[in-house]
């Protein structure tokens, strides 16, 4: 609820225009033209920039705006009449300074603070922000710091990452490729098998051939059931199990004493140490970590040393039905293993060294015992859809180390980054 103050402010702000319709290349175009963007998203962004605004005036705090409010931001600042001698003095009755970052540890840390208060306070006057515009922190102060102009004359864009696909979708055009794909080769080796008079060579592609369609078909069938009645409610550590495997699951707990204040990491030396002692609060995956650490602080270890810990999650999530049941799970992998092994054999003596990397590849890839059932990827889609996108631990459970962003998990961010160097011959340092 706004008082008087507040909506006659809100009020200003809605009647405010930025666009001329008189003139051709008018504020929107501008927008349009420079960002790529459509008319609904400028109308939309410019909209969001005025709540900005708005609490600018209200919060009690100082108030950082999404990259894409910051875009209009700049875009208006530049239109110094307006901006200066209409929007500021009439419509705010203040001066709204737009300050350059100064960089640096410390400001990364204030600024991701700021943002998070200013969602905050977005919400108690707005509700839930629109996360294509009010992007997550970790995303706001990560890849989209890194944006820059780019001339769609000169240049072609194409993206890094592919798009995510159903995996029932690819797992159905992986069995259809395979059967295509080992027709044909069936169909040639016969050809070959006939002008050598070579009968073995004929029924030796025959078992290959049904023994890749019997390993896709059952690599379906074994994630069943494809939906349940009723969704089960997860706690964040199911969620990240889910989403992660084991390893999530460890490195969420590591990551939320951090954030709690339990651990102060060491980048230098990738290790922890303890900040306070453990109480109720904790649940009992993080408390045999807290312990963990007094043996065993360097970060590394301290992973793969409590991976047993986890065994209790994954049983929650099979009883779930969320995860295939261990037997055909297990039972599955072998399978696919020893196909691969044989079609590796065959065919790098063959015509096919380069489809058999690549099938290999692809099976191998994917082989887990923890492998999700249809189910599983419905609600883990679900959950990815309505989660809490601001919520820095809700977001690490579900995208791993990539949600890591500022504030009390900068440092543990940095500790990724060392350890990823370290693994792969790099300083090691965090440098």
């Amino acid at each position: 609820m706004f008082n008087q103050f507040q909506a006659e402010l809100y009020q200003r702000l809605q009647d405010f225009e930025l666009d001329d319709p008189t003139q051709e290349f008018g504020f929107i175009r501008h927008l349009m033209k420079n960002h790529g963007w459509t008319e609904h998203y400028a109308h939309k962004a410019i909209a969001e920039y005025k709540k900005f605004a708005f609490l600018t005036v209200v919060a009690d705090h100082q108030v950082v705006p999404s990259d894409a409010v910051d875009q209009v931001w700049h875009a208006h600042v530049l239109l110094t009449q307006s901006y200066w001698e209409e929007f500021c003095p009439l419509i705010l009755g203040k001066k709204l300074h737009h300050h350059p970052a100064r960089g640096g540890k410390t400001e990364r840390a204030e600024f991701h603070n700021l943002y998070l208060q200013t969602i905050a306070s977005y919400q108690q006057y707005f509700g839930i922000p629109p996360q294509d515009i009010w992007s997550p922190p970790d995303i706001r102060f990560g890849k989209e710091l890194k944006m820059q102009r780019i001339s769609t004359i000169d240049n072609w864009i194409a993206p890094k990452q592919l798009p995510q696909l159903n995996s029932t979708l690819i797992e159905f055009s992986l069995i259809l490729s395979l059967f295509i794909f080992f027709t044909l080769f069936f169909a040639n080796a016969v050809l070959a098998s006939q002008v050598v008079n070579s009968s073995y060579n004929n029924l030796h592609h025959k078992i290959i051939l049904i023994s890749v369609i019997f390993s896709g078909l059952l690599h379906f069938v074994v994630r069943t059931p494809g939906r349940q009645e009723q969704k089960p409610l997860l706690n964040i550590y199911q969620v990240a199990y889910l989403g992660g495997g084991r390893n999530r699951a460890v490195e969420l707990a590591i990551a939320r004493l951090v954030y709690l204040g339990y651990l102060l990491p060491n980048v230098q030396n990738r290790t922890f140490a303890i900040a306070k002692k453990v109480n109720t609060e904790l649940n009992k995956l993080e408390q045999k970590i807290m312990e963990e650490v007094k043996r065993t602080p360097e970060f590394k270890k301290l992973k793969t040393d409590s991976i047993p810990q986890t065994s209790f999650l994954k049983i929650s999530l099979r009883q779930h039905k969320l995860l295939v049941d261990e037997v055909w799970s297990t039972a599955l992998v072998t399978i696919e293993i020893a196909m691969v092994f044989c079609c590796s054999m065959i065919f790098s003596f063959g015509v096919f060294p380069f489809a058999t990397t690549l099938i290999s590849y692809t099976y191998l890839r994917h082989l887990t015992v923890d492998l999700k059932t249809r189910w599983g990827d419905r609600v883990l889609k679900d959950i990815r859809r309505s989660h809490n996108s601001f919520d820095p631990i809700q977001r690490f459970a579900l995208y791993g180390e990539s949600a890591l962003s500022g504030g009390a998990l900068d440092d543990l961010k940095q500790i990724y980054k060392a350890q990823q160097e370290a693994d792969t011959g790099g300083c090691g340092c965090g440098c």
